[in-house]
């Protein structure tokens, strides 16, 4: 009697973990369809439909920073600043190495005249994850955002120090090299960066100016700022584009301050690693993520 009640026991024990073994996937296919709705409607320029379909792939699953990410994206757009704000702190507390939330949440900060507090952010994130070159990449971004160009080159050769191929420091250390008038480092920058990725156009583009004849060193091309261009998102996480380079590189992407989806832009929408210093090299707004 006992075998028997102990064998049933057993079989409920498995039938209630398949029930939430299944409930986990769909919640989770839910929330990717929820995340690519809601990616469209950004990018349609939609931000209220945006943010609700967000907040439904927040809600299916609420361990998903991306999402959490994208929701403080569409609210920003929104005018809900404060709210993105909550939001974007809300991503980092899930994920506290979440590199779009922090590159949106120092932005947003910094538009709102707060740039000490995008600071002492960008820096307690160094200070909690220095093994990371993300945390140096983003503060360089800040640094050359304020003017500190010395602090900026010293913090993206701290990145390399943690990771000497990264092609994002690497790149961007390039553009620096370019913008301050010293050609032959940036070139040297450049290929470093194309030998680790080569598929960075920008980066490639850039090299072919420094070396076409006649061209003016530092001058060649216009300054690229960290993060993607201004409205646009990144679709995929770390992918989120795959970091162009120039400009601060970052890994995820909606415009600074856009949604994160696993992978592409918004109106203007960027990709995985377009929108903001860690993963591209344009300095802008973070991309939205899109889940893989």
């Amino acid at each position: 009697m006992r075998i028997v009640m102990a064998r049933k026991i057993a079989l409920l024990r498995m039938g209630f973990v398949a029930v939430a073994v299944a409930a986990a996937g769909c919640n989770s296919m839910n929330g990717r369809m929820n995340n690519q709705v809601g990616t469209s409607f950004y990018r349609q320029g939609n931000y209220t439909m945006a943010r609700e379909e967000f907040q439904r792939a927040a809600a299916n699953e609420p361990w998903n920073p991306d999402y959490i990410h994208n929701t403080a994206t569409a609210m920003k757009r929104q005018g809900d600043i404060a709210g993105a704000e909550r939001t974007y702190r809300q991503a980092i507390s899930t994920d506290p190495g979440h590199q779009p939330s922090y590159h949106g949440l120092a932005m947003l900060l910094k538009e709102q005249g707060r740039t000490p507090e995008a600071a002492e952010l960008l820096q307690g994130w160094v200070d909690q994850q220095p093994y990371s070159a993300e945390p140096y990449i983003e503060l360089a971004w800040l640094k050359r955002e304020t003017g500190d160009i010395a602090g900026t080159e010293q913090l993206l050769l701290s990145a390399l120090k943690v990771k000497p191929n990264d092609h994002v420091a690497t790149a961007q250390l390039g553009q620096l090299y370019q913008d301050t008038n010293q050609p032959d480092r940036a070139a040297a920058m450049y290929r470093r960066s194309l030998h680790a990725r080569w598929n960075q156009p920008e980066v490639q583009s850039r090299l072919a100016q420094l070396q076409r004849p006649g061209a003016h060193p530092g001058y060649a091309v216009a300054p690229t700022a960290y993060g993607a261009p201004h409205g646009q998102v990144m679709t995929g996480p770390q992918t989120i584009s795959t970091s162009p380079a120039l400009g601060p590189m970052s890994y995820q992407g909606l415009n600074a301050g856009g949604p994160t989806s696993f992978s592409q832009p918004v109106p203007p929408p960027t990709t995985f690693g377009n929108a903001d210093p860690a993963h591209s090299t344009k300095l802008s707004e973070t991309p939205l993520v899109e889940p893989h």
